[in-house]
């Protein structure tokens, strides 16, 4: 039985996943290709660097955008938390909410989303700062 619960909870969280990872995978494609198009790749090439330093490059140029949607897919990630939650009666910041909700505890309600909003805002300030390591442009602005 609880092997069956281990499984369970995998495949949901896999599915989750599947669907964030398809779409990261596709802005980053998107980005890539943008970035491929631009002159300073023709120049790297034309220096006669390997496929793996222009690659290198071209993800370091890519990679904020990429930073981006990930730190946004996050919010989305916890929102459904809230919806999934309940469905598949795990415990979590989304049956707590329901709960709170049903019985109209309104302290409970605010300190949980509360929290989440602070988690969120953490995340994005940590995406921030990660794109400011990676992208000089965006120390400076």
């Amino acid at each position: 039985m609880r092997v069956r619960k281990a499984a369970n909870y995998a495949l949901n969280r896999a599915d989750i996943l599947e669907l964030l990872g398809g779409i990261i995978a596709r802005n980053t494609r998107a980005a890539v290709l943008e970035v491929r198009g631009q002159d300073f790749v023709t120049t790297l090439c034309a220096k006669g660097l390997t496929e793996f330093a222009v690659v290198r490059h071209v993800l370091k140029s890519a990679a904020p955008g990429i930073l981006a949607v990930m730190g946004l897919q996050f919010g989305y990630l916890m929102g459904g938390s809230i919806l999934v939650e309940p469905v598949f009666t795990w415990p979590g910041s989304g049956t707590l909410l329901g709960r709170a909700i049903v019985n109209r505890d309104v302290p409970v309600l605010q300190g949980a989303i509360l929290s989440l909003a602070l988690i969120f805002v953490a995340t994005n300030l940590v995406v921030d700062l990660l794109q400011a390591s990676i992208d000089p442009r965006v120390r400076r602005a």
